[in-house]
């Protein structure tokens, strides 16, 4: 299933909303996400009827900014419509915010209020005719089953997901830098056992930290205790008398416990949307990974879990024994 950012609606779209409600000449809303909390950005008032004064959203609207507006038509002053424009050439993390959103604004400002919802890329989506055909394709369609929608809820965030309920793979791909590809290559070729990869958040880019030779103990020096990342560690070992390396790839997210500092949520959103990728680029190159895990603190990341990954114990299963039937006491034949 999709997954919520949660990221709360500022006290002041709270208290806008609440006026709004009461204040029958409010049109429209607009509200962004800054600074990881949905705040008011526009209040727009009534100067015609309902369709009509979509014109006016149109023309606030920018064509590489995401944007939520919250529209009153005049069927209910207590009824809105919730528009989500995420334009095609706005950063891919600004489309998995805002899509994963939706829920927090609509459960916070309160569901009863919402009557409609309506997504789209470009600012005429929201015009007069936009709307028309968007209401028009509304009443055509056939009902969306509930694993419909919510494909329908992932493609449009951009996010893909497969596997069971409690299984989910991301899809967002981002360009790999040469270092990191290079860098990937020398851990493959053994002339190191260790690689941490970050993401260039603002330039949305795959990139190499740092790389080198260390212990399964110093793991936890190399995992940082503020930001996620992305490691490759070449796992040397003995098992049953011999000698085997095993790739291990782990994500880290510190979360805020056991001493630290919880990411910002887009960071955290683009860290977690972009693992799966991240962990196919070792693949690509033509090698495998052993092992996966998740950790929120260095601490988190244990050579004993490690190891029972690797080789799960296996637990011998005591053969019971069946006494023999006495002579005469075996199960009844027929004779003819």
């Amino acid at each position: 299933m999709s997954h919520s950012s949660g990221i709360p609606v500022s006290s002041e779209l709270k208290q806008t909303f609440t006026s709004a409600n009461s204040d029958s000449q409010v049109r429209f809303i607009q509200a962004r996400i800054v600074n990881d909390e949905i705040v008011p950005v526009l209040t727009g008032q009534k100067q015609s009827s309902g369709d009509q004064d979509l014109g006016n959203v149109v023309s606030l609207l920018k064509v590489d900014e995401a944007s939520y507006v919250i529209y009153r038509f005049d069927d209910n002053q207590h009824q809105w419509a919730l528009f989500r424009y995420v334009p095609d050439r706005c950063k891919v993390k600004d489309k998995m915010l805002y899509a994963s959103t939706v829920a927090n604004l609509k459960q916070q400002l309160g569901n009863n209020f919402f009557v409609e919802e309506v997504h789209g890329t470009v600012p005429d989506d929201f015009s007069e005719k936009g709307y028309k055909h968007h209401t028009i394709s509304k009443m055509t369609e056939a009902p969306l089953t509930e694993r419909e929608q919510i494909k329908k809820a992932e493609a449009e965030s951009g996010e893909i997901y497969s596997g069971g309920a409690s299984t989910y793979v991301h899809g967002v791909s981002f360009p790999v830098e040469t270092s990191a590809m290079d860098a990937i290559r020398a851990f493959l070729s053994g002339s190191v056992n260790y690689i941490q990869v970050a993401i260039d958040c603002q330039n949305e880019k795959i990139i190499a930290d740092h790389s080198g030779i260390v212990d399964v103990n110093s793991i936890q020096n190399e995992i940082p205790k503020n930001e996620p990342r992305f490691h490759f560690f070449a796992y040397e070992h003995q098992h049953e008398g011999q000698t085997i390396t095993s790739n291990v790839f782990v994500f880290s997210c510190p979360d805020g416990s056991k001493g630290t500092k919880s990411a910002p949520v887009r960071m955290r959103m683009l860290y977690s949307a972009s693992k799966a990728n991240v962990g196919e680029l070792l693949v690509a190159a033509g090698g495998k990974i052993d092992a996966r895990f998740e950790v929120n603190a260095p601490e988190d990341f244990i050579e004993d879990d490690l190891v029972n990954q690797l080789h799960p114990k296996v637990e011998k299963k005591e053969s019971s024994f069946s006494k023999p039937s006495r002579p005469g006491k075996g199960a009844r034949k027929l004779i003819r």
